[in-house]
Parts: structure tokens; C-alpha cells; sequence
């Protein structure tokens, strides 16, 4: 099954979990809303996808990419790149194409993280079926080694020395957690690769305590879904208090600028 179908798939994912934390009517507007706008995916998001491609599934990158080497700014460019999408491929550049090579080979020559990516069931999409009347439950793993019961999640990122803060911002552990609870594994790592120069690579698999977190982030975010599924009602965030006034808490402002991992969150 390739992304777009498995993005078409009614079901509760965790990035529809993630959102319910900021508020359920965040999770009603991006996810659930029919009048919602299509989502155009941005260029770190493509790429993303696209070293995705090339490093777990290099057999199906014709049968979703196809590369477009008129400037997309042009009249022909924008042309053939309205038609690409239109025809269900996602278009690239060459340049991106050739960067998105040169990540994979980064990938590849670090002995462990070629070893977690080598092997294992690729892009694995699970189903969880639940009681009538819930939406059930879905995941699409990245690399799934069942015999292990472990999970490998590959992200692109454009500064590797951000990706600790981003994990906790992006809420890697509670995707980590949902995914080893659908597949019934035990562990879970995250292969970070840089997409600028040095294309560096980092491997850092989870704590027991970082699952444990991510576990209860996402049962209780489930369960505000399927109260907020019933009653068809989906409110906002409820104000903070107002001992949480951010004008109390100066130099932690000035901790939230930094680069941010980027192309992942849709997968």
C-alpha cells in the first residue's frame, strides 16, 4: 500500500492523536472536517518522502515520483507539475532527486543504521479494528522487525542538533508508543539523518520511560477522541490558568528558537 492510499484510510492515526492534545476541534478542522482544505505537502515534506522512497522502498519510486526538470516557475514547468499531481505522482526537481541520493548514501555507509534499515518489513500499514461505532485504529511503520519486535522510524531533519527538543515539540514518543503497541513490540528507534551538508547521522533509540510517556499521551488522547466521536462535539483547548501567564516565564521564550526537524509528520 503506498502513502496516498494509506493516508485515504478511515482511521485514528497518531498524528490525529497528536493533534486531540492541542484541542479536538485542532484534530476536527485538520482531520475529520469535510469542507477541510486539501493539504498541499510543502517541499521539506516531499523530500521527506522522498529520501523515504529511495532508502526503504526504492522499487516503488516510479510508481510515486517523477521528476520534472522545467523550472517549475515557468509556464510549461507549472504546467507539467499541475499535471503530474493530477496523474497521482508527486513531482521532484533533479537537484532534489540528486540531494535526496546523496542522504540515502549518508544512510547506507553508517553501519547501524544500514543494519536497522536493511532488513524488516518496509512501510508495514496495520489496521486495528475496535468496538462499533469507534474508528479503529491505524499505523504505517516505517521499518517493522516483527521476529525483533522492534520499530524503525527513519526522519529527515535539517539541523541534527535540534532533533532532542524536536522530540518532545513533535511528540516522537507518542507515535513510538502507538506504533509498538499496534505491531506488539517492545522497543523503538529513530534514525535521524541531516539533509544538509554534513549529511551526519544520528541513532537513538528510545528509553523504556520515553514509551511509558508516549503510552499515556496517547490512551488518554484516544479516549478524549472517542468521548469527542460520540457526542460529535469538538471543543477548543480550554484557556489556561492564569498563573500559566508566558510573561512569568521570560528566559524559556527565549529557549523556543531552533531549527526543527522537517518532512515527517505526514508519514
Amino acid at each position: 500500500m503506498n502513502n496516498r492510499d494509506y493516508q485515504n484510510l478511515q482511521g485514528i492515526s497518531s498524528h490525529w492523536l497528536i493533534e486531540m492534545l492541542r484541542s479536538p476541534a485542532a484534530c476536527w478542522r485538520k482531520y475529520l472536517d469535510p469542507q477541510r482544505p486539501a493539504e498541499e505537502p510543502t517541499d521539506p515534506m516531499r523530500f521527506g518522502t522522498l529520501v523515504h522512497s529511495l532508502a526503504l522502498t526504492p522499487r516503488q519510486f516510479t510508481q510515486e515520483f517523477r521528476v520534472i526538470p522545467e523550472d517549475r516557475r515557468s509556464r510549461n514547468g507549472k504546467a507539467e507539475w499541475e499535471w503530474t499531481q493530477a496523474q497521482g505522482w508527486t513531482p521532484i526537481r533533479p537537484a532534489e532527486l540528486d540531494r535526496a541520493r546523496a542522504v540515502v548514501a549518508a544512510l547506507q555507509a553508517n553501519p547501524i543504521a544500514r543494519k536497522l534499515l536493511r532488513h524488516g518489513k518496509k512501510e508495514r500499514t496495520i489496521i486495528q479494528p475496535r468496538a462499533s461505532g469507534l474508528l479503529p485504529l491505524k499505523g504505517r511503520l516505517d521499518v517493522h522487525h516483527e521476529s525483533k519486535r522492534h520499530v524503525v522510524e527513519l526522519k529527515t531533519t535539517w539541523n541534527l542538533a535540534a532533533v532532542e527538543t524536536a522530540m518532545e515539540r513533535y511528540r516522537y514518543p507518542l507515535s513510538a508508543a502507538f506504533y509498538c503497541d499496534l505491531s506488539k513490540s517492545l522497543g523503538a528507534t529513530f534514525v535521524f539523518v541531516q539533509t544538509r551538508e554534513p549529511l551526519q547521522v544520528a541513532v537513538m533509540p528510545l528509553t523504556l520511560a520515553q514509551l511509558r510517556a508516549g503510552r499515556e499521551q496517547w490512551q488518554t488522547a484516544l479516549a478524549r477522541f472517542d468521548e469527542c466521536w460520540r457526542a460529535n462535539d469538538w471543543p477548543e483547548a480550554e484557556p489556561a490558568e492564569e498563573d500559566d501567564d508566558p510573561l512569568m516565564f521570560g528566559p524559556v521564550a527565549t529557549q523556543r528558537r531552533f531549527e526543527l526537524p522537517v518532512g515527517e509528520l505526514a508519514l
